[in-house]
């Protein structure tokens, strides 16, 4: 069985470098799709990309201990 602290320090690896990947996208794209809705800033990337980071750790976490009960009720 995989330790919760375990569990945690994987999802925030595993999410924190999506974190820099949405915010380059979200550089890259936002100038495209948003002109005139949101100010093009790093800060505006930063947060945005801030925001769906926390959702995105809460939802790995969550996987990750709901596979783990699952995997762990099998034996």
């Amino acid at each position: 069985m995989q330790a919760k602290t375990h569990s945690g320090l994987e999802t925030v690896i595993n999410v924190g470098t999506g974190y820099f990947i949405a915010m380059a996208l979200n550089l890259f794209f936002l100038p495209h799709y948003a002109e005139g809705i949101v100010e093009q800033s790093i800060w505006v990337a930063a947060w945005i990309g801030i925001t769906y980071t926390g959702i995105s750790m809460v939802r790995s976490y969550l996987f990750r201990r709901l596979f783990t009960h699952l995997s762990e009720s099998e034996k």
